[in-house]
């Protein structure tokens, strides 16, 4: 507002003299310049995630740094094992409305109520299947250090390709960019 005043004072005198006004600046430009900025937040520097080489990394978003001390590919592994289970939660959610397994005991098409009504022997079921499936794709290499080991082993690759998609290169990439982009949307 002061700058206004200014300007319009310095003009003001400037047509009563009949002098071409001329406006000093204080201040020269501040020229902030960043030697690898974030493709995602470009006033941010790059974290290392953006040059891992990852499907879905090169937007460079992690704002909070935590690939700076958090193994990128532990963190990979992790989101698409998260996707995994929000894709298969969001399709029972709304196939449970649906159909239902004939004489189930607790059975309620009210999604809330549905945990409540189960039996516990069956959630103890679902939590040792999930159990057993985790304890055999880690192969007993649980933390972020000795998880990646093998060089060759991919975040996410479980080794069950029962359909080959992973065969063709060409759409391979494609398909684990759409499985990242549609776990995190669910």
């Amino acid at each position: 507002f002061f700058f206004f005043l200014a300007l319009l004072e310095n003009l003001t005198v400037a047509m009563v003299v009949g002098m071409p006004s001329t406006v000093v600046s204080r201040s020269s430009g501040v020229a902030m310049a960043i030697s690898k900025p974030s493709n995602a937040m470009p006033f941010l520097t790059a974290p290392p995630c953006q040059s891992s080489k990852l499907p879905g990394a090169e937007t460079g978003f992690d704002p909070l740094y935590l690939s700076e001390f958090i193994d990128i590919k532990w963190a990979r592994e992790a989101e698409l094992k998260h996707g995994r289970i929000c894709m298969l939660a969001t399709v029972g959610y709304i196939m449970q409305e649906f159909f239902s397994l004939p004489g189930y005991p607790g059975y309620t098409p009210n999604p809330i109520e549905a945990v409540s009504s189960t039996p516990p022997e069956a959630l103890a079921q679902i939590v040792l299947v999930l159990s057993i499936i985790e304890f055999n794709s880690n192969k007993d290499k649980w933390t972020m250090d000795t998880m990646f080991t093998d060089p060759a082993r991919e975040p996410g690759n479980l080794g069950f390709d029962p359909l080959k998609f992973g065969e063709n290169k060409e759409t391979r990439e494609r398909l684990a960019m759409a499985e990242l982009k549609n776990g995190r949307l669910a």
